[in-house]
């Protein structure tokens, strides 16, 4: 990748790196500006959410294929509506996607991102706080972008897709990554000020799961439920043998089959 000027703090582009998010966490007074950027061409340490075994799931990157990057958040906002900040990027990047790539891309709660059934990016927020508070918040993005279908795992065809396979076109991943960045940054600022009201709209206009069959990972144990949307306070609702609960953490799968088939 090669950087342009913006009259944004910079970008900073590697050809190799363990995780961007690592690098973002490890920046500096002079780098770590509000909306700072980290990408790679390739990452051999990106990780998701849930861990597996002790260890949190290492997200597939292969080079030179994919968008792997990491926006660096000053937000003006209590430490505990952090992780609000994951779903305004999916609600940020659903829209952008959807607009410049032409293909639905949709959420699944809380920092999925899938095209049709299948996955084709994920989000993994940080924060970082001190004595005075919530002082960052580093958003990591994955998103498979040109990917080709003949290079994805055979144990993976079946839940990983890209922009390139849906859309049957290349993409330049610089002009991605800068808008991406943009919608970032505004979505953040969105939320800063108004809270989940102000991306409930969309962001319930692109969840996928919502009147559908899910299952949910609580206590250690899968337990089958409806999906009835993003709560009010960025939460799941799930009913569960006809009780409606607001989940706020955990793992959800989910199916086509509508609740009502």
């Amino acid at each position: 990748m090669t950087n342009e000027s913006e009259k944004l703090p910079p970008v900073f582009l590697f050809d190799e790196v363990g995780s961007t998010n690592d690098l973002a966490l490890a920046a500096g007074p002079a780098q770590a500006l509000h909306g700072a950027c980290w990408a790679a061409d390739y990452q051999t340490k990106g990780r998701g959410r849930r861990e597996v075994g002790g260890g949190r799931r290492v997200w597939f990157s292969p080079q030179r294929a994919n968008l792997y990057m990491s926006v660096l958040l000053r937000p003006e906002i209590e430490a505990s509506r952090a992780s609000g900040l994951t779903l305004a990027t999916a609600a940020g990047v659903c829209g952008f996607i959807r607009e410049q790539c032409g293909v639905d891309l949709w959420v699944k709660w809380p920092n999925d991102l899938l095209i049709g059934t299948r996955k084709v990016g994920g989000i993994l927020s940080e924060a970082v706080s001190g004595p005075k508070g919530l002082e960052s918040v580093v958003v990591g993005l994955g998103i498979n972008v040109n990917l080709e279908a003949d290079q994805i795992p055979d144990a993976l065809r079946e839940i990983m897709t890209s922009l390139r396979i849906e859309a049957g076109r290349e993409f330049d991943r610089l002009g991605l990554l800068q808008g991406i960045r943009r919608r970032v940054l505004e979505y953040s600022e969105r939320y800063a000020r108004g809270g989940y009201a102000s991306i409930l709209d969309e962001l319930r206009a692109y969840d996928r799961t919502e009147g559908r069959v899910v299952s949910v990972l609580r206590d250690g144990a899968w337990v089958d439920a409806i999906s009835r949307g993003i709560s009010d306070d960025g939460g799941l609702l799930v009913e569960v043998d006809g009780v409606t609960q607001n989940m706020h953490a955990g793992e959800v799968r989910f199916s086509m089959q509508d609740a009502d088939k």
